[in-house]
């Protein structure tokens, strides 16, 4: 025996060192790759023009210091009105024509008042490849160029594409690469201050303040070694060879064998969990536009923060013109009565009231409020309750392979975890914290928290009463958040089924204990919530989200299968919109025939159209019909399928179809396609066809990898990364700039 066992525990270590040894090779290799792709088609500009020569055009070029219009190109005017001489050359030899107001500093810098230049190049004659502007801004703001010729073959000036914005902070967007007819015979290069979305906005922002160093053509476009995109690019290749067919990664089951595997698993978990968190921090705070609140009516966690600490549930009184009208929640007669009254918030007998879930307030804001006498920002709400999301999804799927995929690769509680935190509406949640998806991510947390400790306590005999204590504490909070997730409560009935009706553990004698522990949590949420509700309404089933004074009366818009079917459509199967242009993709059209007021905003695409990870969900029938899933976990994902089209349907009727909504339907979904996508893989092995299981895995993980990254860069609604962190997001234009 001790013999075998010591023969035992040796194969145990030189397969480790085999499986230390791959992933050593593996990573050298995936850095390799990502140095060759980095060093060769990434510096493609770089390579493709080391040879050529730079023309300085310093001296030649002519400065019209005020807005041309393009007709205008070719006289020394501005605006209409004739430049005056002033200092007729710079200190490089240009002509400089300044409008009235427009001057040279003494460190060189040029003032425009109606913020608009343009350099001007007559008799350049010659073919055109590159420019390179060398401008030195004084203010880091969104500058736009736009450059004009006159060639072979156009006798008029003409525009070259829509222009390139320049920023102080991202040089190397000077260098233009352009694509003329033939042989240039005059080269126009327009400048002036644009707004934050890169529109062209001369005189509207400012003067524009400018040194002018020098202006090339055709010379060499500069090597850039950029550090982020050579990670990504490693990291995107370590990925994939790792979950190559023959990967030893495919042999390491979730069920570890002894003491040290599990300690190795434990120390994954803990890893990838502080990756994630580590991610969650960094998005969250992409944007600093959403640092502060988006809008007035953004600060009602605030307030009503302030209002608890005083003893009151409601936070204002109402206008007294408000009080006199016979229909209060017709905001557009209000505002063509010249009526104030607070956006957003809910009105009722005189009263403004948050409508949106409590629990966060008791949580987060009113403590902060009692110990720092401060608001407690919202992105700040948003990341902690992420960072529980992140720790309670990892705990679910953990105990979700524990109980019924333990035989599985322990790979795919990684994939299963990144599933629930990256589905595309809870990142767009993350990357654009605000008032409104506080109380929706407080609500994801504490659901998955619930089924977490649900699970543990099937997989913990011994510790189930303070676990599932626990779990139905979180899960009851959710109606104190986003009262539409207390649907997934219906879930613990398809987790408790057998002990309740087969092995009758659960509400009888002997085992009283442990239903007092899933049943009292939801009575003392309910009884302290219905109390929340009468204080303020008068009901304790009225949580005054009708009472909203919004862009329609909730009062009486009523129940219509129209607005229904419609959100169905958009929230599951609209196709992405997707063009050549940077950042590539666009919000999808809501286009609809219904003859009435249906809410809509910013949408990227329905769910199954953004992720193939959910595609697993439509062989939930044949994975149940080859024993693949248990009848528990089929009716797991049935239940979870029918709350999130439940929720999408009360969503789109009651209220539109927003993206934000669109997080209340993914959670159901993805929830359910975590388990399809772990039965699929038994099911693979089983059925011999694991590597185009492996194949469809790692195009599904690209595919989610690329929506996300198309999200982040999205400049579609007010607030996104362009008009929020304008540096970051040229930054990432001018990385896929080859």
């Amino acid at each position: 025996m001790g013999y075998l066992y010591g023969r035992q525990e040796k194969n145990q270590k030189v397969g480790r060192g085999k499986m230390r040894s791959e992933w050593i090779r593996k990573a050298a290799a995936a850095l390799l790759a990502a140095l060759l792709l980095e060093l060769i088609p990434c510096q493609f500009s770089f390579w493709t023009t080391v040879t050529k020569k730079t023309e300085d055009l310093t001296a030649r070029a002519e400065i019209l210091a005020g807005y041309t219009a393009i007709e205008e190109l070719d006289q020394d005017v501005a605006s209409g009105a004739a430049a005056t001489p002033g200092d007729q050359t710079t200190e490089d030899g240009s002509a400089l024509y300044l409008l009235d107001g427009s001057y040279l500093d003494d460190a060189g810098y040029l003032h425009v008042p109606d913020g608009s230049l343009t350099l001007r190049v007559k008799n350049y004659k010659g073919s055109l490849q590159r420019i390179f502007l060398n401008l030195d801004f004084l203010y880091n703001q969104p500058v736009l160029a736009e450059v004009f010729a006159r060639d072979e073959g156009n006798s008029y000036p003409y525009s070259l594409g829509d222009g390139r914005i320049l920023l102080q902070s991202v040089p190397e967007n000077r260098y233009l690469k352009v694509y003329p007819y033939g042989q240039v015979s005059d080269l126009y290069i327009r400048i002036q201050t644009a707004d934050a979305s890169g529109n062209a906005a001369a005189g509207s922002y400012g003067e524009l303040v400018v040194k002018y160093q020098g202006l090339t053509a055709n010379g060499t476009i500069p090597f850039h070694f950029r550090t982020g995109r050579f990670v990504v690019l490693w990291a995107a290749v370590f990925g994939m060879l790792l979950l190559k067919k023959d990967s030893r990664l495919h042999q390491i089951s979730f069920d570890a064998q002894n003491a040290r595997g599990r300690q190795k698993r434990f120390v994954v978990v803990l890893g990838f969990t502080a990756i994630l968190l580590a991610g969650a921090f960094f998005s969250v705070r992409i944007n600093p536009a959403c640092r502060q609140n988006l809008a007035v009516h953004h600060a009602q966690y605030q307030e009503l923060a302030e209002a608890l600490s005083e003893g009151k549930v409601s936070v204002g009184d109402a206008e007294e013109a408000l009080l006199a009208m016979k229909n209060p929640y017709d905001t557009i007669a209000l505002q063509a009565a010249g009526i104030g009254y607070r956006a957003d918030y809910a009105y009722y007998n005189g009263k403004y009231y948050v409508y949106f879930g409590i629990v966060p307030v008791l949580l987060l804001y009113l403590p902060y409020y009692l110990l720092t006498g401060g608001a407690l920002q919202n992105y700040v709400a948003v990341f902690v309750f992420f960072a529980g999301f992140i720790i309670a999804a990892a705990g679910f799927v953990y105990e979700l392979m524990k109980r019924y995929f333990k035989e599985q690769p322990f790979y795919l509680w990684a994939v299963g975890t990144g599933m629930l935190v990256g589905s595309y509406s809870m990142f767009y949640l993350l990357i654009r914290p605000d008032l409104y998806h506080v109380p929706i991510v407080a609500s994801a947390m504490f659901a998955t928290a619930g089924l977490w400790l649900y699970l543990a306590g099937l997989n913990r005999p011994k510790k189930a009463v303070g676990l599932y204590a626990f779990g139905s504490f979180c899960m009851a909070l959710t109606a104190g958040c986003r009262p539409q997730f207390i649907l997934f409560a219906a879930l613990a009935v398809v987790l408790f089924r057998e002990r309740v009706f087969v092995k009758r553990e659960l509400f009888s004698k002997k085992g009283w204990r442990q239903t007092a522990a899933l049943v009292v949590p939801y009575v003392l949420v309910a009884a302290g919530l219905m109390a929340y509700n009468v204080l303020r309404f008068g009901s304790p089933f009225d949580f005054g989200a009708s009472y909203s004074m919004t862009s329609n009366d909730m009062t009486h818009r009523g129940t219509n299968l129209e607005r229904i079917l419609y959100g169905i459509w958009y929230f599951l199967f609209e196709p992405m919109q997707l063009e050549g242009k940077f950042p590539y993709l666009q919000s999808a059209s809501i286009a609809t025939d219904y003859l009435g007021k249906l809410v809509t905003e910013s949408w990227f695409g329905g769910i199954f159209a953004c992720s193939m990870l959910t595609w697993g969900i439509f062989l939930l029938g044949r994975l149940k019909k080859n024993g693949v899933l248990s009848k528990e976990l089929t009716w797991f994902c049935c239940v979870s399928l029918a709350a999130a089209l439940v929720i999408g349907c009360v969503d789109a009727n009651g209220a539109g179809i927003l993206i934000r909504y669109g997080c209340d339907v993914s959670f159901g979904i993805f929830l359910a396609a975590v388990v399809a996508v772990l039965g699929a893989a038994k099911a693979a092995r089983q059925k011999k066809v694991y590597g185009l299981y492996v194949a469809w895995l790692k195009a599904a993980i690209s595919f989610q990898a690329a929506v996300l990254f198309l999200i982040l860069v999205n400049k579609d609604g007010s607030i996104n990364l362009q008009t929020g962190n304008p540096a970051l997001y040229e930054t990432i234009r001018a990385a896929l700039r080859f």
